[in-house]
């Protein structure tokens, strides 16, 4: 029907002639316009795939995204909240003892092997006050000797370990089936 519609006197030299060849922008777009309204069933579905599409590529592309950074979408608020804490002076780190993977108690019934390591080598805490912790007996008395285990503080967002960030192509690989 369209094509019926629009006649174009441009001659083309494939052996089958396209309906919009020699059509100007304005008359292309009339000719769209004219379509959906004759037959609504067609408006309807074709202005539903033009205003969904770039959303879907939209959601797209932030799944990329999300994979190249390594983070999960639910990570990416926590992420958001460690960067301003560390902005604003109250992040502290510090490294822990020898981790081993034999010391992570798994029930490995449940949960799958992964090829990330299971715990992170550093501690990170947030202060309000924007004062590194202090080291504490077991009795609760302050300790009054400088702690082997020394808290510095977190200056940039590259110094926190993210253990699932493995690389772009092995985190992709790592949700592919």
């Amino acid at each position: 029907m369209l094509q019926t519609s629009v006649s174009t006197g441009a001659a083309t030299t494939s052996a089958r002639p396209s309906w919009s060849a020699g059509l100007t922008w304005s008359e292309y777009m009339h000719s769209w316009g004219w379509a959906f309204a004759q037959d609504l069933g067609i408006g309807g579905v074709g202005l539903l795939a033009l205003l969904t599409g770039p959303l879907a590529w939209g959601l797209f592309w932030y799944h990329i995204y999300l994979i190249w950074a390594g983070v999960t979408t639910n990570e990416t608020s926590k992420w958001a909240d460690w960067k301003d804490d560390i902005t604003d002076g109250f992040v502290f780190s510090r490294r822990k003892g020898q981790v081993s993977l034999a010391d992570s108690h798994r029930d490995t019934s449940i949960e799958p092997a992964v090829d990330w390591p299971i715990r992170s080598t550093h501690a990170l805490i947030s202060r309000p006050d924007g004062q590194p912790p202090e080291s504490q007996y077991g009795n609760g008395e302050k300790d009054k000797k400088p702690s082997t285990r020394s808290w510095t503080r977190v200056k940039s967002l590259q110094e926190i370990e993210n253990i699932y960030d493995r690389g772009f192509w092995d985190n992709l690989l790592d949700i592919l089936p």
